[in-house]
């Protein structure tokens, strides 16, 4: 069994069953803020005969707990050393994520679906599959070296983001700074189409109290012609070059 897909009622239940009670109560607040003890004990009798009827429970010490060879998909999910989140934005603006967490068992793809109500666990080979699902799941041009566009300071690129979001084919004086102009326009124009939205990866690490914390991100942008990465995001200086499969791999 390499894959365990889960509803987030049934993901809720799976934290609180296996003793990571944090990590259920947050899911929680993030899902049914509203909901009271008495509905929450009706939703996890619900999840409880759901995962009974995929065989994935046993009845152990008067409790329902994981059996053994499913409890790895939950541990990874509270484990990890590090962990790569790719998100994108769908056909229909909706945004879609995936994210990869490396364990001491082994690295596990956590892809959502349905606005987050769908949760697929599956433990991948080696992080090596893991940079190539990123690449497949961007589904971008790539070139064999990159090649640099233009740096913006922090101010100058937000600027450049909210005329695309506010569709204002406006060109900021800044831009005409960059030596190679032909790559700035095709690199404008499909920031414009766009309107201004951009895919990302990032790599959050954990401290000895399981809190995360962003080390390192990129913004991924597909285009017409080519694609497009975006760096130095931490250090307010935003580095843009033609998307090159050693910037994808940088963040692992």
């Amino acid at each position: 069994m390499d894959q365990l897909s889960l509803s987030i009622e049934e993901l809720i239940f799976s934290f609180y069953s296996e003793g990571y009670f944090e990590q259920g109560m947050s899911l929680k607040e993030a899902y049914y803020p509203e909901v009271e003890d008495e509905r929450l004990g009706f939703l996890f009798e619900i999840a409880c005969r759901s995962l009974l009827a995929k065989g994935v429970l046993e009845f152990r010490n008067r409790q329902y707990r994981y059996k053994a060879e499913y409890r790895h998909f939950i541990q990874a999910m509270n484990d990890a050393s590090h962990t790569i989140k790719a998100s994108k934005f769908g056909d229909t603006d909706e945004e879609v994520s995936t994210s990869f967490h490396t364990t001491q068992a082994g690295v596990y793809a956590h892809h959502t679906l349905y606005d987050q109500q769908v949760h697929q666990i599956r433990k991948l080979g080696s992080d090596q599959r893991a940079e190539e699902q990123v690449t497949a799941f961007f589904n971008i041009q790539m070139n064999d070296h990159p090649e640099p566009v233009i740096s913006l300071q922090a101010e100058e690129f937000e600027m450049l983001l909210e005329q695309a979001s506010e569709a204002k084919n406006e060109w900021p004086s800044f831009l005409n700074k960059a030596e190679n102009q032909e790559l700035v326009k095709a690199f404008v124009s499909d920031v414009q189409t766009r309107k201004g939205k951009m895919d990302s990866l990032m790599k959050v690490v954990y401290d000895k109290n399981n809190t995360p914390d962003v080390e390192s991100m990129i913004f991924v942008i597909p285009g017409e012609n080519q694609s497009w990465l975006v760096s130095g995001i931490k250090e307010n200086e935003f580095r843009i070059e033609t998307a090159h499969l050693d910037g994808l791999r940088s963040i692992f």
